[in-house]
């Protein structure tokens, strides 16, 4: 009986362990990443089926990753951010160049990365890392911000 409890307290244990959500995997170097989106604002640019990069941030306190960000808006509000350094090259210089077709290619290796679908795969080339994605949450207070971060 006490080993039936015991087996069970374990086997409980185990499953909500694995429900955690898993922190995001690094596929470039670590560099911090906080930078604000406006859609009716400075980004209101950046409409449906769209991306749009940055380098550097706007505003104090802003930072935008390793090789800096790019984000693809998909949908009204479905918008995913990616860090431009190629994770093959892991060279903050070697930046991924956008295309209207929701991808992006490595000028240097020729990985070609799918970003319509807000995953950053692999779709061919040397790579076998997808780009590093970053999270993307709405403000809950304002209409069309949103925050990026990692």
């Amino acid at each position: 009986m006490r080993r039936t409890k015991a087996l069970l307290l374990f086997t409980l244990l185990l499953w909500m362990v694995s429900c955690v959500e898993e922190a995001p995997r690094f596929t470039v170097p670590y560099a911090r990443v906080f930078f604000r989106v406006d859609l009716n604002g400075l980004d209101y640019d950046l409409t449906p089926f769209s991306y749009k990069i940055y380098l550097q941030g706007r505003r104090a306190g802003e930072a935008t990753g390793y090789g800096g960000l790019l984000l693809f808006r998909r949908a009204e509000d479905l918008l995913f951010a990616y860090d431009l350094c190629c994770p093959h090259e892991d060279d903050r210089t070697v930046k991924v160049s956008p295309t209207s077709d929701g991808k992006a290619v490595c000028p240097k290796c020729g990985s070609v990365f799918v970003t319509i679908h807000g995953l950053g795969s692999v779709e061919s080339g040397p790579s076998t890392e997808p780009l590093q994605l970053y999270q993307v949450r709405k403000e809950s207070n304002l209409d069309a911000v949103f925050l990026i971060t990692n």
